[in-house]
């Protein structure tokens, strides 16, 4: 797709450093003559030019192009610094004796449990339990995520295992195709469904649920892995509400469990990229990647809401899912393409997206949101709350930060390689209070 130049002029840095804050060594009071570039964000138009001067670090809310300044030293695991910019406080989970490949595992499965005592991520491939004190905002301990193994003596996928909505003890997990819920404290299974007599051989893949835990939703794979399929199943009733081995990406449930987003892998003129199910009706709606839908690439799902990414006219969009042909803009970056993000919408407070941006290519650039973390809210308005530099370099897909937030809004989790060094390691956000 052809890209027009962005025109983004001089910008002024000056930088000094301040007295001492108590939870960090230091911090860069900043005087930035910033210039904004030309190009329309959401419902509003930027300013020709806007001078910021003597910025305290704080969270920002208005479209400056904000340098990345020199990177803080980074303690080791457990310890909290604060971003020189956007003036927030960011733990380091791991760091050199975790080993070198840690992450979190994407932007709609959910690292926190329910009430944020504990989180999962993956040291190398070891997916491990962290222990969590959300007030004192420390590590607590951690441990191998799961204990021992179920009564099939395979062990369960780490990266989709999802918490349950009110026991802060109990995660979903699958192997082959069983679906297990694990209690984290008493290292116990219990068997929710086996669908051996249900589907071919082979495994569950990519799951999600409502949030009462009584729908589920995945692919289907092969003995060898390969993509079969995708179901959805009715766990009160034991029903398998939908199924079909029709070539996709992948599926996704909204919160409430009625509606069923399918991506079909598929882009082009005319051509449907998503499909949603309602699964109360039967009904299905047909969005095309182009006009006049505009269909969501990158997304999350809420309760009946998807917001996610229009890949032809470069904008975040907001569709209620009973009515999917209508589309709200969030975001519009125009003319700059030089961004991918992850969207994530695990909060129960559904008023904002949070979106994980990283340059993947060597496109023009505005410079604006450029490898930040940043919430925009969903009514359209436009307003942002800019939340961080995730410092991260993309090489490779595991070098996104696939940032996911946490059910209670409090705390983000997101991987990074700190500037490209050969480490690469989970951090959290701890977001400020509106």
């Amino acid at each position: 797709m052809m890209c027009m130049s962005i025109s983004i002029y001089h910008i002024c840095l000056i930088r000094h450093v301040a007295s001492a804050c108590s939870r960090a060594p230091s911090y860069l009071a900043v005087a930035v003559c910033v210039i904004y570039s030309n190009i329309v964000f959401g419902n509003g138009s930027l300013a020709d030019q806007t001078e910021v001067s003597a910025v305290r670090p704080s969270v920002k809310t208005d479209r400056a192009v904000y340098p990345l300044p020199p990177a803080p030293t980074l303690p080791k695991a457990g310890g909290v610094f604060t971003d020189p910019t956007f003036g927030t406080e960011i733990m380091r989970v791991t760091d050199e004796q975790d080993g070198k490949e840690n992450c979190n595992a994407y932007s709609y499965w959910p690292s926190f449990n329910a009430d944020s005592t504990r989180f999962h991520i993956a040291c190398g491939n070891r997916p491990m339990l962290y222990n969590f004190d959300p007030k004192g905002l420390r590590l607590i301990g951690k441990e191998p995520l799961f204990a021992g193994k179920p009564s099939s003596l395979q062990e369960p996928r780490w990266e989709d295992a999802m918490w349950a909505y009110a026991d802060p003890n109990l995660l979903y997990c699958h192997e082959g195709l069983n679906l297990w819920a694990y209690n984290v404290v008493t290292a116990e299974y219990t068997l929710v469904k086996d669908f051996s007599n249900t589907f071919p051989p082979g495994h569950l893949c990519q799951l999600s649920k409502n949030s009462k835990g009584d729908v589920f939703a995945g692919s289907l794979q092969d003995p060898r892995w390969n993509r079969t399929g995708y179901f959805v199943w009715r766990r009160a009733t034991d029903q398998i509400l939908l199924s079909t081995t029709v070539g996709h990406d992948e599926v996704q449930l909204d919160k409430t469990g009625r509606f069923c987003v399918v991506k079909t892998g598929r882009q082009g003129k005319g051509v449907i990229e998503v499909r949603v199910v309602d699964l109360r009706t039967g009904g299905i709606e047909d969005l095309t990647d182009d006009g006049p839908d505009f269909a969501p690439g990158h997304s999350d799902n809420g309760e009946g809401i998807v917001v996610g990414h229009d890949n032809i006219t470069n904008r975040i969009t907001f569709r209620r899912l009973d009515s999917p042909h209508d589309v709200r803009t969030l975001l519009d970056f125009k003319n700059d393409w030089s961004q991918d993000y992850h969207v994530s919408m695990v909060a129960d407070d559904e008023t904002w997206a949070t979106l994980s941006f990283y340059v993947g290519n060597s496109l023009p650039s505005s410079g604006i949101f450029r490898n930040e973390i940043v919430q925009v809210a969903t009514d359209g308005s436009g307003r942002v709350r800019r939340l961080a530099h995730h410092r991260s370099v993309f090489k490779s897909y595991w070098d996104s930060p696939r940032a996911n937030i946490s059910r209670d809004g409090r705390f983000i989790v997101f991987t990074s390689n700190w500037e490209g060094t050969g480490q690469r390691d989970v951090f959290i956000l701890k977001v400020p209070a509106m």
